[in-house]
């Protein structure tokens, strides 16, 4: 071991305190990388029901003449979380496909389009004097809104297992340390994925009810939206937050919805 050279020493104890390293960049630790996530989290648990809540409040400028329409909006929701489940399971099974391959991504778009037409369709016929604005746009709230809870849930389960010592939070913290990834980023990123969920959500649901014929259009975005995400995934973590890609799904959801509601059948009831 060499011993520091004294004009070292002196310029790293000029402060006085031999322990302040104010003037030094230190790596982070293990622990200060679990500290910040779980306080990150923690918030995030707090404005992803936040945002459900807007959702919710701005949307009562458009009711539908029975509040039975966001019921059927939580089962469409409920729905395609569980057709997501079943699918991978089954699709899974054959030999060669992987949960995040392209043939489960189709299937999963084509699905989730396919129950949203049913959902709309429905509410069409329990409601055929109620604009269509307002009944799309009550059952993408309601299909929102439990897409939104389910993210909530993971979000406090992977902030709980994270402030446990376990094999997974110190692989996840280790492979944070390695590609440099901010805690700030990860937490941020969380919250937009939950906004272009439920901007898909909304804008897809107004869209299909205006038209239902626009449920290809539907089912092209959805593969689009998951296209950008398998292929963000392939990004290293460090990348992911700077890359274009991560912004895609988020983009593809406020175009969607801006297109809904600037149609003419679907802005005049909706707005």
């Amino acid at each position: 071991m060499t011993t520091p050279a004294p004009e070292t020493t002196a310029a790293c104890c000029s402060s006085g305190d031999p322990h302040d390293h104010s003037g030094h960049d230190h790596p982070r630790t293990g622990a200060e990388v679990v500290r910040g996530l779980v306080r990150a989290l923690s918030v995030v648990a707090l404005v992803l029901p936040a945002l459900v809540l807007v959702t919710m409040m701005a949307a009562l400028a458009a009711t539908p003449s029975s509040p039975a329409v966001l019921f059927i909006g939580i089962a469409l929701g409920a729905l395609q979380i569980a057709a997501l489940g079943l699918s991978a399971a089954l699709l899974t099974r054959a030999p060669g496909v992987r949960p995040d391959g392209l043939r489960v991504l189709v299937t999963r778009s084509v699905v989730d389009e396919v129950l949203r037409l049913a959902a709309v369709l429905l509410a069409l016929v329990l409601w055929p004097t109620d604009a269509r604005g307002p009944l799309g746009l009550w059952v993408g709230v309601g299909a929102a809104t439990v897409w939104g809870i389910l993210a909530t849930i993971q979000t406090v389960l992977t902030r709980k297992r994270l402030a446990r010592p376990s094999a997974w939070g110190e692989e996840t913290v280790m492979a944070m340390l390695a590609d440099r990834t901010g805690v700030a980023r990860v937490a941020a990123m969380r919250v937009v994925d939950v906004v272009a969920v439920i901007c898909f959500q909304l804008g897809a649901s107004v869209l299909v009810a205006t038209a239902p014929v626009m449920t290809v259009a539907t089912i092209v975005l959805s593969l689009g939206s998951g296209l950008a995400t398998l292929i963000l995934h392939r990004h290293a973590p460090a990348e992911r937050p700077a890359s274009p890609w991560a912004w895609a799904p988020a983009a593809i959801g406020l175009l969607l919805l801006v297109l809904a509601l600037t149609l003419p059948a679907a802005g005049a009831g909706a707005l």
